[in-house]
């Protein structure tokens, strides 16, 4: 109720300077026309929950990877697990912490999804927009869309006109990057688009890791032969190097706001410390390495056929992850193939009375090794595990329908429906070392085996990969839309969407079931004052089933303990989304997105294998051993990562120099309340409130062809965790650590300063 009277309060005074201004000067918010909903439409009337980011507001936040998303859209974390994004809206998504998982949040490039969400670093640059949408997005975007789905628009080839940028930042952390492109008219009817990025920075934690070292390029080409048919052409390729993401210390906490990495040498005299597995256990080194190759090539085809247009969007994408990290404490190596193919075809007519959109979708992907070797190994001193022929191949079906009615002049009814038919299949080997039981001898099942992985665990467990899965769903989206005002429309929907079952790295039986989500949401966007005010409020309610958890736990096999996924239970998330831009002078802006979010398990139950790791820590209910097993309840707690309150607030001034141009200053601040980031439930694993602050200053020249750029974010130097991961080895029974042991974990970027310089032509 509090924040809801400061709201009033804002409102109230912001009202009242534009009321004094309205005479003086008319200065418009702008619109961002989006297709969120497969036809271009503006933010303001678009009929669902979207935030969309300008390319201006990408530039000068410097956008350059995914998790910098989690810095400008409130409800939006956005971690890292080896050099996997781990997106979360509003605390729904998924640990992805092998080649099986599935994310619950896509991106979309260009409408074509990325599967691998790895496969989506180095495209963030040249982009006309990005929209973020949240909430379940089954109708229109299917498979693995729960969170919601994040959209990546790049900018397009333009036809007649010669053009594009160069732009070169420099800033700490021995910070390069240089990004151009170039727009070139062949003809009347043909256009191509140049562009591409080089980015090196040193890392930011204490062993080298969090670095970027990425080369990337575009190019398309326009094909327009007359105003009733389109063809696009669009070719990326991306080349990541360097240490990669690595892990940070974020338990035992460091001193003075440290960002230690996982090979530093405070962490390998922890594991060193560790009674009776100390010896045992693998100690970080610094060999982590990234080398990500992802190619990509994908067309547009758009055909005016008089009653409707016919859109085809074929694709193919290439990509090959090889890294090394010691992210949790403990080896692990990905040797990665990924193949994934695509087709959606569209028809679909915009008219004043009835917009529809009717489809068929088709996705094949192929999983597999890289260069011959195990797609993933681990080795974690008391046991290691390789997958050293593997092969995951999903091949899904769609078919899917959706429209909007006018049944009057301000009353509009929505509908969707899609149905999904999915198979996945798995083939190959895992081998499992142990330790023997006697001069080279093993227990039942075991070979001994002197090429083992990993000295001395020389017995080897053989276990044949295999098994199919299909699945069958069918979701919806119903919706109205009431406009009650010129300016002002309210919206009502109820939508459902399913991510899908799969594997893990286990004996049989080692799959789980899709994970469903039925979302409610009112809402109502308002332009005030000739466009000058903005204020759209959200109200949501979400159902979450089946969720699916990642964590180590007993497998089928009592001699192999695995890192797996399971239908651990029931979730709820609702609360309030707040928007508010306001724009008293044709040189002030106000901006303040703020969300609440109340989450809650009301059912979470998973197993801790504590005949091996001991008693399970956590912050939940622990029940007795069994089997050398321990249930652990977490109904009750609050969603990992889904903070209570998070938003962003941010104010810029113009001051106008005549023929010298104009300056820009702008400050921002990007906060949020305590939250956890994993499913143990601990303090060492959370980060407590914050607000991270930005500032940056901009000159551009009166012809706006030359701009010059200084900037400061993150200038109090906060150390804000955004992932975390419990290392089931260390206990606290360790004298280097604490109660809770050795938790890892991503964390955000650290004080960061330069300058950028941007020529137009």
């Amino acid at each position: 109720m509090k924040f809801v009277i400061s709201m009033m309060v804002l409102l109230s005074s912001v009202t009242g300077v534009l009321a004094q201004e309205a005479g003086t000067r008319r200065d418009e918010l702008a619109d961002i026309v989006v297709t969120a909903s497969r036809r271009p439409e503006t933010v303001q009337r678009a009929a669902l929950s979207i935030q969309a980011l300008s390319n201006e507001a990408l530039v000068r936040a410097n956008f350059t990877n995914p998790e910098d998303l989690t810095g400008v859209a409130p409800g939006v974390t956005i971690g890292t697990l080896g050099d996997a994004p781990q997106v979360f809206i509003r605390g729904i998504g998924n640990f992805l912490g092998s080649s099986y998982s599935d994310a619950a949040v896509p991106f979309n490039l260009d409408g074509v999804v990325i599967s691998n969400p790895w496969a989506a670093r180095g495209i963030f640059y040249d982009l006309q927009r990005i929209e973020v949408l949240k909430g379940p997005q089954g109708t229109l975007y299917g498979r693995n869309a729960t969170g919601g789905a994040i959209n990546v628009i790049t900018a397009k080839p333009e036809l007649g006109k010669f053009g594009g940028f160069a732009e070169m930042l420099a800033g700490n952390y021995s910070m390069w990057q240089g990004t151009a492109a170039l727009n070139l008219p062949m003809g009347d009817t043909v256009a191509i688009r140049a562009s591409g990025r080089i980015t090196d920075r040193e890392g930011y934690l204490s062993d080298g890791s969090l670095d970027d070292k990425t080369k990337a390029g575009r190019l398309q080409m326009l094909w327009q032969p007359s105003d009733d048919f389109s063809m696009l052409l669009q070719g990326n390729y991306v080349h990541i190097g360097g240490v990669g993401s690595g892990g940070a210390l974020l338990y035992p906490k460091p001193r003075n706001g440290q960002m230690i990495g996982a090979s530093d040498p405070i962490v390998r005299a922890i594991i060193a410390a560790q009674p009776i597995f100390g010896p045992l256990l693998p100690v970080p080194t610094s060999d982590g390495y990234l080398k990500a190759d992802i190619k990509s090539i994908a067309s547009e085809f758009n055909w005016n056929l008089g009653f409707a247009t016919l859109t085809v969007l074929p694709s193919f994408r290439d990509g090959e992850l090889k890294n090394r990290s010691y992210s949790g404490g403990f080896y692990v190596e990905n040797n990665v193939h990924d193949q994934q193919t695509s087709l959606e075809i569209r028809l679909g007519r915009v008219s004043d009375a009835f917009k529809w959109t009717l489809g068929g979708y088709f996705f094949d992907e192929h999983v597999s090794n890289a260069d011959g070797k195990g797609v993933q190994t681990v080795k974690q001193g008391i046991n290691a595990q390789n997958d050293p022929d593997f092969s995951l191949k999903t091949r899904s079906y769609a078919a899917f329908a959706q429209g909007t009615y006018g049944v009057s002049e301000r009353i509009r009814m929505t509908a969707g429906l899609r149905y999904t038919y999915e198979r996945k299949t798995l083939r190959g080997l895992l081998n499992s070392y142990a330790f023997p039981t006697g001069p080279q001898s093993c227990a039942p099942g075991y070979v001994f085996d002197p090429a083992t992985i990993e000295v001395p665990l020389f017995c080897r467990l053989d276990i044949p990969l295999g098994g199919e899965l299909t699945y069958n769903n069918v979701s919806f989206k119903a919706g109205m839309e009431f406009d009650v005002a010129p300016q002002s429309m309210a919206y009502a929907n109820v939508s459902t969407g399913f991510k899908s079952g799969s594997f893990f790295d286990a004996p049989p039986p080692n799959s789980y079931k899709p994970e469903k989500l039925t979302a409610f949401e009112v809402g109502i966007k308002n332009r005030f004052l000739d466009n000058r005010l903005q204020l759209n409020f959200e109200a949501f309610y979400w159902i979450y089933k089946d969720l699916q958890e990642a964590h180590v736990g007993p497998s089928s096999n009592p001699n192999f303990f695995a890192f797996l996924t399971e239908n651990a239970g029931r979730a709820k998330t609702y609360g309030v989304d707040i928007n508010i831009v306001a724009r008293p002078t044709p040189r002030d802006e106000w901006s303040l997105k703020v969300e609440n979010n109340e989450t809650k398990f009301t059912k979470f139950e998973y197993s801790w294998l504590s005949a091996v790791f001991g008693p399970p820590v956590v912050g939940c209910n622990v029940g007795p051993p069994v089997g050398g097993a321990q249930t652990v309840d977490c109904s009750g707690k609050p969603l990992p990562r889904a903070p209570k309150w998070s938003g962003t607030v941010g104010y810029s001034h113009t001051f106008e120099l005549g023929s010298r141009g104009s300056i820009r200053a702008g400050i921002d601040a990007q906060f949020a309340s305590k939250a956890y980031l994993s499913i143990d439930f601990l303090s060492g694993g959370s980060h407590l409130d914050y607000a991270i602050g930005n500032f940056n200053v901009e000159w551009k020249s009166q012809s706006e062809h030359w701009s010059v750029v200084g900037f400061v974010n993150n200038f109090t130097n906060e150390t804000v965790a955004d992932q975390a991961f419990r290392s089931p080895f260390i206990s606290g029974a360790n004298p280097l650590a604490g109660p809770e042991g050795l938790i890892f974990g991503s964390l955000r970027p650290p004080r960061t300063y330069g300058g950028r310089v941007r020529y137009n032509f």
